[in-house]
């Protein structure tokens, strides 16, 4: 997403706006994420103590995916510099 302001006074704030909103968004991405890390867990525990093994091995897929998800974003160049 590239900013629509790229010269005159307002740049400085542009970006900073820019960066402010992109961190509410992946905030928010996050803060959900981790909801659903905390609802696969307690649905893993269940399916432990009930020995549902095929509830087991979905949910054991499902936090696989999220910590694959925490290990990309955590590659990602997030740019926290502005101008």
């Amino acid at each position: 997403m590239s900013s629509m302001i790229t010269t005159g006074p307002f740049l400085s704030a542009s970006l900073a706006l820019e960066h402010m909103a992109r961190s509410l968004y992946f905030s928010g991405l996050l803060m959900e994420t981790i909801e659903k890390q905390k609802e696969y867990e307690l649905e893993l525990k269940i399916a432990k103590m009930t020995g549902d093994s095929e509830m087991i091995k979905q949910c054991e897929a499902d936090l696989a995916i999220i910590e694959r998800a925490y290990q990309v974003t955590a590659m990602l160049d997030f740019d926290d510099s502005v101008q």
